[in-house]
């Protein structure tokens, strides 16, 4: 037990906690296997068999947190047991000569009973909590202010706590869930979750996307009108979302996560005015898709192909120039073989099609830019252990602010019966290592040696 909540054990899973971390925030997460073999090629196969692609979910990430969880929780029964241990156990009756050697003296000319009356009076009138005790007697007294510094490391332990136990019930298995989601304007995909697409009883339906962008290629901004749905088809909430503002649904997020040329579609028109609409499809990455990449021909006509897809650019005579990757100017590459029909495999540049241009070809046909089809990249994100997170988050950072910002003051003061009086000996009680009990000693006398109640200036003083 000591070894799992001690502060080494502690440091050595959160480094393991932030490599893993890390791996995956670089590693993208969720997607599905083809786009993993066209990013890391051979490498992909140990990615999918390590759980990688879905780390957060994997039995070696959730059992580092379960273990985080369970040093913290230990930690803090320790620290709050500690705490309270030493509050049941302060020692609060002292003597004259316990004090001897760092106490300031003050004489009183009142009895004990009338000069501790007054002293106690003092000490709660400068915000003190007072504790009081007799003993041989002497009439003690410990006074504080600040002590929920001493709870602050605590509260803050158990901010990370919930923090983890948040990630712990958000990311396991059955709890939580994710995807993407690659929606055409029109239509509607279920939102399922896991691996084998089981259904959520939610569906998503993009009514309009909309890009923005400059001549230059930046993006101005991009948006997507989204309706969610239930089982039965009935609205549940319409949003138009953004990149920061996502439609949220109890513990359930939509975002904005990207955009992309889903297709487009080529005219041909014959030399005797027949018209054909060949329709190029595109991959996850944005490439033509090779079983769409080729236009078979009709009869002894010409047969045509596509390559080198550019979202945006510029056409200058026949040079072409990529601006970016925003599908607002697409550009594409068309080649024609004349000799298809006869088995022939030579392709022969056309030249680059582009919105507002026309390619003719040798058998006499024309080819034109008949439109494209934009999709709007929606990233979902089921986290039943976010309130947590966000409670623990605030937790965390009250005790923090509690244990840098609060300062924990005590003073002591030792009354013993004279032949003049009451003598008065007051000590200011010493902190940990670079804190110092402050003036409160010396605002203690001066407020005894006034006799009266406090000014102004004495009563806003810091301690």
């Amino acid at each position: 037990m000591s070894v799992l909540g001690g502060a080494r054990f502690a440091v050595l899973l959160m480094f393991v906690w932030a490599v893993l971390a890390s791996v995956g925030t670089v590693l993208p997460q969720g997607r599905p296997p083809e786009e993993y073999h066209h990013l890391l090629g051979r490498w992909a196969h140990l990615v999918v068999f390590l759980g990688l692609d879905d780390l957060y979910t994997s039995p070696g990430f959730l059992g580092v947190l379960a273990f985080l969880c369970l040093n913290l929780a230990i930690s803090s029964v320790r620290r709050v047991r500690r705490l309270r241990r030493e509050d049941r156990g302060l020692k609060v009756a002292m003597s004259g000569e316990d004090l001897e050697g760092i106490a300031r003296t003050l004489k009183l000319p009142e009895g004990l009973r009338e000069a501790s009356s007054r002293v106690e009076a003092a000490l709660r009138r400068l915000g003190l909590s007072v504790r009081r005790a007799e003993a041989d007697g002497a009439v003690s007294y410990y006074a504080e202010r600040g002590r929920w510094r001493l709870w602050g490391s605590t509260w803050a332990h158990l901010g990370l706590l919930l923090v983890f136990v948040g990630a712990l019930a958000g990311n396991w298995h059955g709890w939580s869930y994710g995807g993407y989601l690659k929606l055409l304007e029109g239509t509607t995909q279920q939102v399922t979750r896991g691996r084998p697409g089981t259904s959520t009883g939610l569906s998503l339906k993009l009514h309009r996307f909309v890009v923005l962008g400059d001549e230059t290629g930046r993006p101005l901004d991009f948006s997507s009108d989204l309706e969610l749905l239930d089982s039965e088809g009935n609205t549940l909430r319409r949003q138009t979302i953004r990149v920061n503002s996502p439609l949220e649904y109890g513990a359930t997020t939509f975002y904005q996560a990207g955009y992309g040329l889903a297709g487009f579609r080529i005219q041909r028109t014959d030399a005797q005015g027949h018209v054909r609409i060949w329709r190029v499809e595109t991959d996850a990455q944005g490439h033509v898709e090779p079983w769409s990449a080729v236009l078979p021909p009709q009869g002894s006509s010409s047969a045509f192909g596509v390559q080198d897809l550019i979202p945006q650019a510029r056409l200058e005579g026949d040079l072409v120039y990529p601006v970016s990757t925003l599908p607002l100017a697409p550009a594409v590459a068309v080649f024609e073989n004349p000799d298809f029909h006869r088995g022939s495999q030579e392709f022969h540049p056309l030249g680059w099609l582009v919105p507002g241009r026309e390619l003719k070809a040798s058998d006499g046909s024309v080819l034109s830019f008949a439109g494209m089809s934009v999709y709007a990249g929606i990233q979902y994100r089921h986290d039943p252990g976010y309130p947590l997170v966000v409670a623990g988050f605030l937790l965390a950072t009250l005790g923090l602010g509690m244990a840098f910002y609060i300062a924990h003051r005590r003073i002591r003061v030792v009354l013993t019966e004279s032949p003049e009086g009451t003598l008065c000996l007051v000590a200011g009680v010493p902190g940990p290592p670079g804190r110092d009990p402050g003036d409160l000693p010396s605002r203690l006398l001066k407020r005894l040696g006034q006799d009266g109640e406090p000014t102004g200036e004495d009563r806003h003083a810091p301690a």
